[in-house]
């Protein structure tokens, strides 16, 4: 049986993302310039999320994760998922390939790909990550 689910808040919370809600989500949403520094300095080191940008096109949500956390295996069945590596090395787990990443990197989850990735080494990992809006998540049960 699979799991469909298109609520970010509900996807980000039972990922690990504690405390998340609507209004810390959207906190940041669709700003002309942001500083990613001084979101650091207003949401802390620990793990959160902020969506960026939101709009019919596509969503952006920077998520920083402390090491060991990550999220659950998923695919999209219509859409390409990516990420920009800001901060901290992850590992990521595309269909049977596992992949290290680091600061500076780009990764793609194609459509119909099942993945998940985890925070690595020892400094808290932060990642930007694109793709459609309300993206439906498909998980095995």
């Amino acid at each position: 049986m699979k799991i469909a689910d298109t609520n970010v808040v509900k996807v980000l919370s039972d990922d690990g993302i504690k405390g998340i809600d609507e209004k810390k989500l959207r906190k940041y949403e669709n700003i002309t310039s942001v500083n990613v520094d001084e979101i650091r300095k207003d949401l802390g080191m620990g793990s959160w999320a902020v969506r960026l940008v939101f709009n019919d096109a596509f969503s952006g949500v920077l998520i920083q994760q402390q090491p060991g956390e990550g999220n659950r295996h998923h695919y999209h069945k219509y859409a390409d998922e990516s990420w920009v590596i800001l901060d901290g090395e992850w590992e990521w787990y595309i269909e049977d390939k596992k992949i290290k990443v680091k600061k500076g990197d780009f990764v793609l989850a194609p459509k119909g790909k099942w993945h998940h990735n985890k925070c690595i080494g020892k400094e808290v990992g932060l990642k930007y990550s694109i793709n459609p809006p309300n993206v439906e998540h498909i998980y095995s049960d």
